[in-house]
């Protein structure tokens, strides 16, 4: 399994229009086979930072997901706003399961 983790800025003129062109691809993403995890939220205390966050099952499904016609739709419009930074990171998962804090 491998994880994906993108912390995009946008501009602050652009970042409603880039909220709404995300969201129609949230639906559209979690059908697709491998697709384990894909959401994507605004940060609360930096507004026109956007977060993405992926779990895909391998890297035949990431690159499928890649190559999907909504995704080409949203990368063209990605094209079209003012994206200040951008930071994406890849990881590959041996193990995953849940965090058992610690007993205070």
């Amino acid at each position: 399994m491998l994880a994906i983790s993108a912390r995009i800025e946008v501009a602050s003129k652009d970042t409603v229009a880039y909220i709404a062109a995300a969201q129609s691809i949230i639906e559209p993403t979690h059908a697709e086979p491998g697709c384990h995890l894909y959401a994507i939220a605004v940060d609360i205390n930096l507004p026109n930072v956007i977060w993405i966050t992926e779990q895909w099952e391998n890297d035949d499904a990431l690159l499928a997901h890649l190559a999907m016609p909504h995704i080409a739709e949203f990368m063209a419009f990605c094209g079209t706003v003012e994206i200040t930074d951008m930071n994406v990171i890849r990881y590959d998962l041996s193990a995953v399961g849940p965090l058992v804090l610690p007993e205070a």
